[in-house]
C-alpha cells in the first residue's frame, strides 16, 4: 500500500548529514564486513583456533555425526565458520543460523549467519556467524539450522565441516560461577513478588491452578489473574563500572501450558546505560510444555550501569496467558553490584500532539519539527542524523469508506495493517515476526526491519488506524548501532491516547 511507501518515501528524502564528513550520507557505501574488506578477513583476524573440522577432498551435504568440542579454559567465542557447497544457486544462508549447546543442556546463541563466496567464486557456500560469547570449561556441541547442506568429506568423520575460533579469558577461573552467587532477589518467588516489578499488576505465584509443579520451591510466576495482552516482570541489577567486560548469565527454567497453539515464554537480558537507554539486549523463548532450563551468557558492555532482567508472558490462545518462570538466576564474574540505584525522573519525558492525540517522548530526543502534511520527526543525538522517529498519517478515504472500517472486527484490521507490512517485503533484507498491540485502543501490529535508505538501517514500524486515518510509526538507526533506540517506539506508542 501506498503509505508505507510515502512513509519511507519522507525517510530517504531527507537530508540527513554525517557532521563529522560534512556529506550527504547517501554518498558513503557501507561495507557489510566493517572495516574487513570480506567476512573472511573478519573471522581469520579474530581469535585463536579452538576447533577445526575441515577438508580438501570432495564434499557431500547432510552430515550425520553432530560436532563436539572442548572448552579447556573460559573463552571468549569470536567467530564461526561452517562450508555448504551445494550445486543449487540457491540462498539458504540468508535465514539460517548457528547455535552452541553445552553437555548439560544449557543453549547459547542462535547466531544469524553472513555468507561469502568459495573456491572458484562459487557463491554463499561460506557462512560465518560472530557470537562474541563466553563459554566456561567444558564440552560443547555446535549447530546448525541447515544441516541438509552442511558439508562434509570422508575425512572429516561425518560431521560438518566447520572452524570456532575464541580468546582466552584472562584471569579467568576454571570453575563455573555457582549458584550462590545469584544477584536476583526471590528469584524462585517463594515470597510472591517481592523484587519484581509487575506493571500490569496481573502477576501471581500460585501454582494450584495449571497443571505445573515448581521445580524450586513451592511457587512459581505466571500471570495468573487474566490478561488480554502480552505482558511481563522485570527486576532490576544496578552495577559499577567494574561489571563492564565482565560476563553476565542469565538463566531460568520455562514451560507453558498444554493447548494448541501453546503461548509463549520469553527470558531477557537487558543492558541499560544511566539514562535508561538500552544498550543491548539478548533473549530466549520457550513453547514447550515441559519444564526446561535457559541460559544466555553476554559480555556487560561498556556504560551499562543497570541490568534487567525480564520474564514475558506473550499470550496466543485462550483468555490466560499460560507462561511459567522459575528458577531464575542472574551471575557475574566479579563482584560490581552499585549501592547506588539509577532512576528516571518523571520530568524525563514530554507530551506531544500528533493528529487527535497524545503522546510521550523521552526528553534526549530533540524538538519535534512538523512538515506540512502533518508528518512529526523528532532527531536523536545529532540533528539531521541518525536516529530518527518519524509519524505520519493518510485519509482513510484512499482506501475505504469509513463506515467500513468502523465494521471491522479486531482481526479483519490486523489483517488489513499486515498488508502495510507485506509492501515492505521486497525493499528489506530481514522482517520479523509481527507483534499484535494495541495503540490508543486500536488493534495495531509493531516489527522490526532492516532496509537500505541510508547504507544499512534498523526500523522498527508500528501501525494503527481510526475511523478518519491509517498511521504509521516509525524509528530508525544504522544497522547494528552501538546503541540501539529501536526500543524507544515501543514505549512512545504505549503513551497514545
Amino acid at each position: 500500500m501506498k503509505c508505507l511507501n510515502h512513509f519511507l518515501k519522507h525517510a530517504s528524502s531527507l537530508s540527513l548529514c554525517i557532521p563529522v564528513a560534512g556529506m550527504m550520507l547517501s554518498s558513503f557505501n557501507v561495507c557489510a564486513a566493517g572495516s574487513y574488506d570480506t567476512l573472511g578477513e573478519k573471522f581469520y583476524d579474530n581469535g585463536d583456533v579452538i576447533y577445526e573440522n575441515n577438508s580438501i577432498a570432495g564434499v557431500s551435504s547432510g552430515p550425520s555425526e553432530d560436532v563436539v568440542f572442548e572448552i579447556e579454559e573460559t573463552t571468549l567465542i569470536t567467530g564461526i565458520w561452517t562450508y555448504h557447497w551445494y550445486p543449487d544457486d540457491v540462498d539458504e544462508w540468508e535465514y539460517a543460523y548457528v547455535w552452541i549447546e553445552s553437555e548439560e543442556g544449557d543453549e547459547y546463541g542462535p547466531w544469524s549467519v553472513q555468507a561469502e563466496q568459495g573456491q572458484g567464486g562459487k557463491e554463499n557456500v561460506n557462512w560465518y556467524a560472530f557470537p562474541n560469547v563466553t563459554l566456561e570449561p567444558g564440552t560443547y556441541y555446535l549447530y546448525d539450522s541447515n544441516a541438509s547442506t552442511w558439508s562434509y568429506a570422508y575425512d572429516t568423520d561425518n560431521k560438518g565441516m566447520c572452524m570456532i575460533r575464541g580468546t582466552v579469558v584472562d584471569g579467568s577461573s576454571s570453575s563455573k560461577t555457582s549458584k550462590s552467587g545469584n544477584l536476583l532477589t526471590n528469584p524462585s518467588f517463594e515470597d510472591g513478588l517481592d523484587g519484581w516489578e509487575d506493571p500490569d499488576g496481573i502477576w501471581n505465584n500460585d501454582p494450584d491452578t495449571t497443571a505445573h509443579d515448581a521445580t524450586d520451591g513451592d511457587h512459581f510466576a505466571w500471570p495468573s489473574d487474566g490478561a488480554s495482552e502480552d505482558t511481563y516482570i522485570y527486576q532490576d541489577v544496578y552495577v559499577d563500572s567494574d561489571a563492564e567486560g565482565q560476563t553476565a548469565v542469565l538463566s531460568a527454567m520455562l514451560s507453558t501450558f498444554d493447548q494448541d497453539p501453546t503461548d509463549l515464554a520469553r527470558l531477557e537480558l537487558i543492558f541499560l546505560n544511566s539514562k535508561g537507554k538500552v544498550i543491548d539486549s539478548y533473549s530466549k523463548e520457550q513453547r514447550a510444555i515441559e519444564w526446561a532450563k535457559f541460559t544466555i551468557s553476554a559480555e556487560v558492555p561498556d556504560g551499562t550501569t543497570t541490568i534487567r532482567v525480564m520474564l514475558h508472558g506473550i499470550r496466543y490462545n485462550g483468555s490466560l496467558i499460560d507462561s511459567y518462570f522459575d528458577d531464575v538466576s542472574l551471575t557475574l564474574s566479579g563482584d560490581a553490584v552499585s549501592s547506588t540505584k539509577n532512576s528516571k525522573s518523571d520530568d524525563d519525558s514530554y507530551y506531544y500532539m500528533f493528529s487527535y492525540y497524545t503522546f510521550t517522548v523521552p526528553s534526549y530526543w530533540g524538538e519535534p519539527e512538523y512538515d506540512s502534511d502533518g508528518t512529526v520527526y523528532f532527531y536523536g543525538e545529532d540533528e539531521y542524523d541518525l536516529p530518527l522517529i518519524m509519524l505520519t498519517y493518510e485519509p482513510i478515504e484512499n482506501y475505504f469508506d469509513s463506515g467500513e472500517v468502523n465494521g471491522l472486527t479486531d482481526e479483519e484490521a490486523i489483517e488489513i495493517l499486515e498488508s502495510f507490512k507485506d509492501t515492505l517485503e521486497e525493499d528489506s533484507y530481514y522482517l520479523s515476526e509481527t507483534e499484535e498491540i494495541t495503540i490508543a485502543g486500536y488493534p495495531a501490529i509493531i516489527y522490526t526491519a532492516t532496509v537500505s535508505l541510508y547504507g544499512d538501517n534498523d526500523i522498527r514500524i508500528a501501525h494503527f488506524m481510526d475511523s478518519d486515518y491509517f498511521y504509521e510509526l516509525l524509528l530508525i538507526e544504522y544497522e547494528d548501532s552501538d546503541t540501539s533506540y529501536l526500543e524507544d517506539l515501543d514505549y512512545i506508542v504505549s503513551t497514545f491516547e
